[in-house]
């Protein structure tokens, strides 16, 4: 709903009515031009039907923000109260006080059926700055809001507020002036030349104008070829400011290394334990393949070891594990990111915060131990928006440290989409249609859904009861039984399902459309086939209210350390010399949002604003976000712990972590594309910095 009202108000109520507005500013300064009495009579019931249609346009817009406003609350509807609504009430209000009067009064002196020429009195009348003025102020309103419609205002509002206060000025006075002018030579209009040149005079100057301006505006917009992570404005989130970027010159320079400066620290020295034998190695190996999906479809993808997904790393909780990456053929480079896990720094795998991308015929070797369990993935954090995309990622699965395993079949979900000659096909791991698994009856099933993809996808289970038992690896307490219940999973996200297969077929039906095909198949001989006729499942899961409350380390009503503001809005402009529409968060884009400054220990409080029309599922790296309350109310459930906390359109989420993982974090959208535009930002601990770099003369390139 949010996303429907909003839509319509930007791009449709918005430029509706603009245009009425414009076409009433330029029919009002015609009329002490008109031909004769029943011309100028012909031009005043045009003028009023122009207005009266931007009447009806500005009441909509006016009925959605207040819509918004109730059902939604003051956060997501803050900058249209503030900015757009007086750019509607305050002109109508003129215009109906000063401008609807006089036209009235034109209006009652004229005859349909009466040709004479106008009198001097007409065109003083039909010029009269107090009709004028207010029509054509209004139409400048109505271009300032559609702007700020499409490049929405953002904290400090004071900043945008003094900008349109200057503009509204600028063109009051201006259009005032051209008012009395007009009223002036009401008696005898400018000759054709002359209205040319003026015409042709202020279109150079404002075409002069916005070409400066688009040009700086470009050029602030490109990435530059070197910066360092370091290098950001902070964001103190109202806590303690510390000293945050002191020693970049020398971390870019190579002035410093381990250990050489009192309460500096590089990510380099964040690692996991370097001795020891590993009780699990890995090696992966990035490379080029054509795949094949079980329909036949080829997909020219990026592989780990030649396959897709990559390798399931199947690991035990509190192993000791080594990864060496190798990088055959992608010639970008390649890292590997462990998505969920809350690592040491510098094994986070991101190129350019916390180590330098691995380039054709390079090695990397990853060591951490594992100290969670649960479901995750791992992915190249190198060029992630195309790397992941084309193939290069996998599963990753850590069992419990001592008991065995509950369940007697344990089946990871992947879902991706990928690209093919016959264009984007979806599929759960490499099967694009519903893979047949066999179950024997009274078998508990576990099934570990990842969504490998961007978007927002759903999961439907039909012929058992099921139960959600884990969130992004992290165990719900006392989950309950669930049927015909529809589950979102946004990009990056997790859900474990558990159900004891009854003597009939199991189904999960996978993706957004009802006429998509995907998914499993359970049954005891392995041979079923999906039904033709799906259900189309009940209530969409609310995790926010499932299972049961427990005891947790901190509450919404706890003293937080630190508190931030996430604003995730629309804005147009330039990213990296491109112009369109962007996705912004708290007004602006990477390299440009603030980063995050905490110091170890702290408790931080982050609240997400989503006020675009799509849904963005925000990722933190190296820690767990306890969700506090979704949309002002409380979670009631059991404790609802997350690493990508997928936030739909008009959504508003808090959440809490505790800051015990020192490092340069990223915090980013999960939709990888979004990411890729400039919705990227990070959080960074006090004293901590990177001898890598990012940028267009660098191999580092994260998003």
């Amino acid at each position: 709903m949010f996303a429907v009202l909003n839509e319509m108000d930007t791009y449709l109520l918005s430029v509706l009515l603009m245009f009425y507005l414009l076409m009433a500013g330029r029919r009002a300064g015609s009329l002490a031009y008109g031909k004769d009495r029943r011309h100028l009579l012909r031009q005043v019931r045009r003028l009023r039907r122009s207005l009266a249609y931007a009447g009806v346009m500005a009441f909509l817009r006016i009925t959605v923000f207040v819509t918004l406003w109730m059902e939604y609350g003051w956060l997501l509807i803050r900058d249209k109260i503030l900015f757009l609504l007086p750019l509607i009430v305050l002109p109508a209000i003129a215009v109906r006080l000063f401008s609807v009067p006089r036209l009235a009064a034109i209006t009652s002196r004229l005859n349909p059926q009466d040709d004479a020429p106008l009198t001097p009195k007409d065109r003083r009348a039909a010029a009269d700055p107090g009709l004028l003025f207010p029509i054509q102020f209004a139409a400048v309103c109505g271009v300032l809001g559609f702007w700020l419609s499409l490049a929405s205002p953002h904290m400090p509002f004071w900043k945008d507020g003094a900008a349109v206060c200057l503009v509204l000025a600028a063109s009051g006075i201006w259009l005032w002036w051209t008012c009395r002018a007009r009223y002036d030579q009401a008696l005898l209009r400018p000759r054709l030349s002359r209205r040319l040149l003026r015409g042709a005079a202020v279109t150079l100057v404002l075409a002069g104008g916005a070409a400066v301006f688009l040009w700086n505006e470009w050029k602030a917009s490109l990435l530059p070829d070197r910066m360092v992570m370091t290098g950001h404005a902070a964001d103190f989130g109202g806590g303690v400011e510390f000293a945050h970027a002191a020693a970049d010159h020398h971390v870019r320079h190579g002035m410093h290394h381990a250990g050489d400066a009192a309460g500096l620290v590089s990510v380099t020295e964040l690692t996991g334990p370097r001795d020891g034998e590993p009780d699990r190695r890995f090696v992966l190996t990035a490379r080029k393949a054509t795949v094949r999906l079980d329909s036949g479809a080829e997909a020219e993808a990026w592989t780990f070891n030649g396959q897709i997904p990559g390798p399931e790393l199947r690991i035990r909780q509190g192993e000791l594990v080594e990864v060496v990456l190798i990088n055959e053929d992608i010639e970008k480079g390649v890292t590997i990111h462990w998505h969920g896990l809350n690592v040491p720094n510098a094994e986070d795998g991101v190129a350019g915060m916390t180590q330098d991308a691995v380039m054709p015929g390079e090695t990397h070797t990853y060591r951490f131990r594992t100290e969670q369990k649960g479901t995750y993935w791992y992915h190249s954090h190198q060029q992630s928006s195309v790397q992941v995309a084309r193939g290069l990622f996998g599963p990753l699965i850590i069992e419990p440290q001592s008991a065995p395993p509950e369940e007697d079949l344990d089946i990871p979900v992947v879902y991706h989409e990928w690209s093919t000659a016959d264009g984007r096909i979806p599929a759960i791991g490499r099967s694009d249609g519903f893979a047949r698994w066999k179950a024997a009856p009274g078998e508990k099933v576990r099934l570990r859904l990842i969504n490998a993809d961007n978007n927002l996808q759903h999961f439907h289970l039909s012929g058992a009861p099921f139960r959600v038992v884990a969130i992004d690896g992290n165990d719900i307490h006392q989950p309950t039984d669930l049927t015909n219940a529809r589950l979102k999973l946004g990009g990056g996200g997790r859900y474990d399902l558990v159900f004891t297969m009854p003597d009939h077929p199991v189904v999960l039906k996978a993706g957004t459309s009802t006429k998509q095909r995907l998914g499993l198949v359970l049954s005891e001989d392995g041979l079923a086939e999906a039904p033709q006729d799906l259900p189309a499942g009940g209530p969409f899961f609310n995790p926010a209210s499932y299972g049961s409350p427990q005891p947790v380390p901190f509450d919404r009503n706890s003293r937080f350390d630190r508190e931030f503001v996430i604003d995730m809005h629309n804005s147009i402009g330039f990213y990296n010399g491109r112009f369109g529409l962007l996705l912004a968060m708290n007004g602006e884009v990477f390299p440009n949002i603030p980063t995050l400054m905490v110091r170890e220990g702290e408790l931080v409080k982050v609240t997400f604003i989503n006020r675009t029309a799509i849904d963005h599922p925000m990722h933190l790296h190296g820690h767990h976000m306890l969700v506090l309350s979704r949309n002002g109310k409380p979670v009631t459930g059991s404790p609802w712990w997350t690493d990508t906390l997928d936030v739909e359109p008009g959504e508003i989420y808090e959440v809490g972590f505790q800051a015990n993982n020192p490092g340069l974090w990223m915090d980013h959208c999960h939709n990888l594309e979004h990411a890729a535009a400039g919705m990227a930002m990070h959080l960074a601990y006090e004293g901590v910095t990177t001898p890598y770099e990012v940028g267009r003369a660098t191999n580092n390139h994260p998003e």
